[in-house]
């Protein structure tokens, strides 16, 4: 659940990008659940229509859920302050999903017990 620049490796789970008008699932994590990739799949797509950008959705190599926005260069309809709170309000409104994912990669990738 942070969204700051850290020294970890990423690992993106999934993006969309409203200039290409793809989606993308990393088949790493095809071992997700159905339904919360289907959560996922919404988010993502949904936000990057919203926000006019690349909105990306990975894990820090410690399992903590990151997002991220990407603009073009010169695109004026992508409000960088908008999506700062646009994603701010994503990591309070799912905090439950940010922290099933975290410990979904914690138990499954990390091997880590709980």
């Amino acid at each position: 659940m942070i969204t700051d620049d850290r020294e970890y490796e990423k690992s993106v789970i999934c993006a969309a990008s409203v200039y290409k008008q793809k989606y993308f699932f990393n088949d790493k994590y095809g071992g997700l659940p159905e339904e919360i990739k289907k959560q996922i799949r919404v988010k993502v797509i949904t936000l990057a229509e919203k926000l006019h950008c690349v909105f990306l959705m990975g894990f820090y190599d410690d399992g903590d859920v990151y997002f991220e926005t990407r603009a073009e260069e010169n695109d004026f309809d992508f409000d960088e302050i908008g999506a700062t709170l646009e994603v701010r309000r994503l990591e309070r409104d799912e905090r439950e999903l940010i922290e099933q994912l975290g410990v979904w990669y914690k138990v499954f990738k990390l091997g880590a017990a709980l």
